[in-house]
């Protein structure tokens, strides 16, 4: 049975130093190249969309890699953790009384 932990463990490595490679690479061109990036995020017109093309890459690599390390670490969440708790009707009146202002005779 151990065996069947191994295998997708390993293989779950593998992905995991991948990531870290592309993660590390993707802050070190970033981090050496700073003048270049910045020569071109601030030209305007189209190149305005490599800021946000730039962080969903970002998001996109250091999240995997982070997912990944934990999982191979073997912290999960807890499944089912959250239970939605139903909470009470509250009656209300059908009809309200209004209140009637009384005029002076």
């Amino acid at each position: 049975m151990a065996a069947d932990y191994r295998k997708p463990k390993k293989k779950l490595v593998g992905k995991l130093a991948l990531f870290g490679v592309f993660t590390g690479a993707a802050y070190a061109a970033l981090l050496l190249n700073q003048g270049l990036i910045t020569a071109y995020f601030t030209k305007g017109a189209l190149y305005a969309l490599l800021p946000i093309a730039s962080a969903f890459a970002f998001s996109f690599l250091h999240g995997n890699f982070t997912s990944l390390f934990w999982t191979v670490l073997g912290v999960e969440a807890k499944k089912g953790s959250i239970v939605a708790r139903k909470t009470p009707e509250i009656r209300r009146p059908d009809r309200r009384e209004r209140l009637r202002l009384r005029t002076k005779a």
